[in-house]
């Protein structure tokens, strides 16, 4: 069942597969990255062949040294032939022996991770990474006495995903460094902010967008922000706004890779009670329609940026109980009850996301409140009869009822 396959997409770090489309060969030792100096932090490494052709991602798992990090910047290199470097945190306290897919690997060494990290291996946040050649990095430098921690022991997941579009091998090196410090330093937690829109869905020869806004219930400091887009991508902005509704630019860029940062003079404070709203443009040469998903062929819309103090909901935009907070703000004319209509008929994943992409903005707090009921199975409730399939259809009805009777009676205006 679509709801099921889709929760767990909504409520965990999405970014799992990309890459870009062109590399050179280098060798290994073309990355220029020293690990810092003893006492002033560690490197992550990854150092794997990836053959002509080929597109594969990979993992490798780590252990936190068992006095756990107090993280203040990171700094992260990468060879040619991918688009991103992602270092994942778990509730592992050690290294499984099996994926979440059921199969047995020495994750302690390099290993295929094909269908993503948040596929293979329990996510609940990110540590530090980069889509950018030049060391733009997720978490760059924080203000002092401000660190992003991970606990005693914590199991780490380094992930790469590369596309070698040559006719040699390609020495894939990826390597990150966390600078720290004492802990006893650290006056504020620091939390990613790594928030993931999947209702994405671009015509065969056409033009899209995608847009997601997610509220702010505590103040917050951002220190840094910056996208993340397929190779359809040719604009992103985003936005604070404002308890009263106005909408202020906080950011914005044409480049899906060599993605540049917005690193804040001094950091952008949000309120509670405003929001922080992203969307994504795209364009689509290609002679079929093009969706949200891991791959090339597949697009992504992601806000990504360190902040303090760290409100863990936020992280990925969920709530207490950790189910999906966003809304999801549509770029179409569809009436809520329309789209409702549509997505029960939606015959495919890529269908199911053109629906919400073709609502309508005015009904965009309706639309996301009965999609999200859906996709949280009614927000709990519907979880076991979810889970066997048997009486499902019926739960969720009674369980969406109010959802789907505010959906129905709204309206595009306003």
């Amino acid at each position: 069942m679509r709801t099921l396959v889709l929760i767990a997409l909504l409520c965990a770090p999405c970014l799992a597969g990309c890459s870009t489309e062109s590399s050179g060969a280098p060798a290994s030792d073309s990355v220029d990255l020293e690990p810092p100096p003893d006492g002033a932090g560690l490197q992550y490494r990854m150092v794997s062949t990836v053959e002509p052709g080929q597109e594969i991602e990979r993992c490798k798992l780590f252990v936190a040294p068992p006095e756990g990090l107090t993280i203040r910047g990171d700094e992260v290199r990468f060879s040619p032939g991918s688009h991103h470097v992602v270092l994942y945190k778990t509730d592992y306290k050690e290294i499984p022996a099996e994926t979440r897919e059921g199969v047995r690997v020495d994750a302690a060494e390099i290993h295929d991770c094909n269908s993503g990290a948040t596929a293979a291996w329990d996510i609940t946040g990110v540590v530090a990474g980069s889509q950018s050649f030049g060391g733009e990095s997720f978490l760059g430098d924080l203000p002092a006495g401000v660190a992003l921690k991970v606990e005693p022991g914590t199991v780490l997941v380094m992930n790469t995903h590369y596309l070698n579009a040559t006719s040699a091998p390609l020495v894939a090196d990826a390597r990150v460094n966390l600078y720290t410090m004492p802990p006893e330093e650290v006056k504020q937690e620091a939390g990613m902010m790594f928030h993931y829109n999947p209702f994405i869905r671009v015509p065969a020869g056409g033009e899209s967008s995608a847009r997601m806004r997610c509220r702010i219930d505590e103040d917050i400091s951002l220190v840094r922000v910056q996208s993340h887009m397929h190779r359809r991508g040719v604009g992103f902005a985003a936005h604070r706004v404002r308890a009263d509704g106005a909408m202020e630019e906080i950011y914005s860029n044409e480049a899906w890779e060599e993605v540049p940062a917005k690193v804040f003079a001094s950091p952008l404070e949000v309120m509670a009670g405003e929001a922080l709203d992203f969307r994504c443009d795209y364009r689509n040469p290609e002679p079929h329609d093009v969706a949200q998903g891991l791959t090339t062929r597949d697009e992504m819309c992601m806000l990504i940026g360190p902040y303090f103090p760290r409100s863990p909901a936020l992280d990925n935009c969920s709530d207490a109980e950790g189910r999906p907070a966003e809304t999801w703000i549509g770029a179409g004319a569809a009436t809520c009850a329309e789209t409702l209509a549509c997505l029960a008929e939606a015959a495919s994943d890529a269908a199911f996301f053109g629906c919400v992409v073709e609502s309508c903005p005015g009904a965009a707090a309706e639309v996301s409140e009965a999609v999200r009921c859906e996709l949280t199975a009614g927000r709990g409730a519907c979880e076991e009869a979810c889970a066997d399939g048997d009486g499902c259809a019926a739960c969720l009805a009674e369980a969406c009822a109010a959802d789907v009777a505010a959906c129905e009676a709204a309206r595009c205006e306003g």
